[in-house]
């Protein structure tokens, strides 16, 4: 199946090249299209550029992606079926994948199975929109191309109801999802925050927040409240969906994989989130903060080890500006998370100490001229505890020989849209610091900046 998408690929980027020096303008189209069908609108009204929200796309997905034409309501129900589909082609390039390492230790091309390969990253079916007059989902089941499996990528299916609260009006709402933050209506959150798709890069720092790492393992349930244009607020919480009724939100998760160790919640993993919004002619404002605390089972297939608690405390906000060709956009999010290390790990060598914090901090601005071209730039800095018996593992790749988490650098993208449903994109990763170091970070020789890359994508809506 890979050698065929890698075929398909080939031919997709070859006709996206001939596309970009062709196709100079717009056309009416899509963003899950299903929901332009089911509203009748372009994509350009709930969306900037794919996929951060305009306002009007946050109040479509507030009120639980029902909102509806009358001619797609009096359409057959076969007709009415919200189905579509997605396709992601890409490439991605990494400075050097044989630096560091003497005497044979270190990175070998074998350590980047996918690298400078077009490869298929995502093969997507959505059911995006309307179930019933106050019900609806967006659900993505996809192939991974990376990972080469298929799964429950994205769940979050939702009841909401207009009503009054204090003589002002209100939506209340609730929603069963997959992933904590991905029933956010900001772009400045984890889920939906910049960079919108990961790449086939092998190389990853050593920390991430916890809930980074739950995405499509969890099934949560939370109610949530948008109270007179200016108060968002939204309560949940979470479950591993390994068993029970719920569990059909994770398909396709191997729970058996080594790669799933330490990531599975252990009980319940509660979330909240408090946002304040205001819109002042074309300029719209957000401050808000969230989190969530968890315990995680360190090896979840010998469960003597027991879980770590997480304590997630983070901060948002955002600003969009939004009239005639211009929209231009700044978010930011402050992460900080505590992880207490359970005592059995500690007893078993595992870990230098009894807790550890890890902060993380995005910044990100981006611009689109009618819909067409844009991009974006962001630097992120993770700072946290030193942890010798945690974090220097002796990965060539991934290891950090001080013991330290803290990365830091910047990412730029260029979009183009030759049409609405088609997004082709131009990133460039910089590292100016990969775990704990600058230099010699894993101890055989590699620098952070070995790991900068190079992504090209084509993202095809239909």
């Amino acid at each position: 199946m890979q050698n065929t998408f890698g075929r398909i690929g080939r031919h997709l980027i070859a006709g996206l090249l001939a596309a970009l020096s062709g196709l100079l303008v717009t056309a009416d189209a899509l963003a899950v299209p299903s929901m332009a069908r089911q509203t009748g609108y372009a994509c350009s009204k709930c969306h900037a550029g794919y996929p951060e929200l305009t306002n009007f796309g946050r109040q479509f997905k507030l009120g639980g992606y029902t909102m509806s034409s009358k001619e797609w309501d009096n359409l057959p129900l076969a007709e009415r079926l919200p189905i579509s589909g997605a396709l992601q082609i890409s490439r991605t390039s990494t400075s050097d994948v044989t630096a560091g390492g003497t005497n044979g230790n270190g990175a070998t091309p074998t350590d980047f199975p996918h690298d400078r390969k077009v490869i298929a990253q995502t093969a997507a079916l959505y059911y995006g929109g309307k179930i019933t007059d106050n019900a609806g989902a967006l659900i993505q089941y996809n192939y991974d191309g990376v990972e080469q499996k298929w799964g429950m990528e994205m769940f979050d299916a939702r009841w909401a109801k207009d009503t009054q609260l204090a003589g002002k009006d209100a939506i209340f709402g609730v929603t069963l999802n997959n992933s904590p933050t991905v029933s956010d209506i900001y772009n400045s959150t984890p889920a939906w925050g910049f960079p919108h798709t990961g790449t086939a890069a092998k190389q990853m720092p050593i920390a991430s927040q916890i809930d980074m790492t739950l995405a499509s393992k969890v099934a949560g349930i939370g109610a949530y409240l948008w109270w007179d244009d200016l108060i968002y607020a939204e309560l949940a919480n979470y479950r591993t969906a390994k068993t029970g009724a719920f569990r059909f939100v994770a398909a396709g998760q191997r729970w058996n994989n080594p790669e799933n160790f330490g990531f599975v919640v252990d009980g319940n993993a509660p979330y909240w989130r408090l946002a304040l919004q205001q819109q002042f002619g074309p300029h719209t404002v957000e401050v808000g903060t969230y989190g969530m605390i968890s315990k995680v089972w360190q090896d979840v297939t010998d469960q003597s080890l027991g879980s770590n608690r997480y304590r997630d405390i983070a901060y948002d906000a955002h600003y969009h500006y939004l009239e005639g060709d211009h929209s231009a956009s700044v978010g930011a999010t402050f992460i900080d998370e505590k992880k207490d290390w359970n005592s059995a790990v500690q007893a078993a060598g595992m870990t230098s100490n009894a807790s550890d914090t890890l902060k993380t901090l995005r910044i990100d601005s981006h611009y689109y001229w009618r819909r067409m071209w844009g991009g974006g730039v962001q630097y992120f800095k993770a700072t946290g505890s030193s942890n010798d018996l945690a974090y220097n593992t002796g990965d060539a790749l991934m290891g950090s020989a001080n013991g330290s988490p803290n990365t830091k650098g910047w990412m730029y993208e260029l979009n183009y849209f030759p049409v609405e449903q088609v997004k082709l994109a131009l990133r460039y990763t910089r590292f100016q610091q990969f775990n704990g170091a600058s230099t010699n970070y894993d101890g055989t020789g590699r620098n952070a900046s070995d790991n900068n890359t190079v992504y090209l994508l084509g993202w095809f809506l239909f």
